[in-house]
């Protein structure tokens, strides 16, 4: 039986992780891969499970129009009637545009 150990994690918006087979000095730490500096997303939770994550491309100006077209009419579309199919629901949102 082979002795294996897998650890990874964060380090300074890096993903690492390590590996180990039998030799403890093949531990060896890949090549860290960039990630965006940020994403915008968007996602509700609720106690009937949960919507599908909006996410806004780089760049976007969000106003009010491409709030309602792109993130709400998607959201009551796709989710709203999966989730709560008697309409008993309160929306309610923080920090929104």
């Amino acid at each position: 039986m082979r002795n294996r150990c897998r650890l990874g994690g964060n380090v300074h918006g890096h993903s690492i992780s390590f590996s180990r087979d039998q030799n403890r000095r093949a531990l060896t730490p890949p090549t860290p891969v960039p990630h965006p500096k940020g994403v915008v997303d968007w996602m509700g939770i609720s106690a009937n499970g949960v919507t599908k994550p909006r996410f806004v491309q780089p760049g976007t100006k969000i106003n009010s129009k491409y709030y309602i077209e792109k993130i709400l009419k998607p959201f009551i579309k796709d989710d709203y009637c999966r989730l709560y199919p008697n309409g008993d629901a309160v929306l309610h949102e923080d920090s929104a545009p």
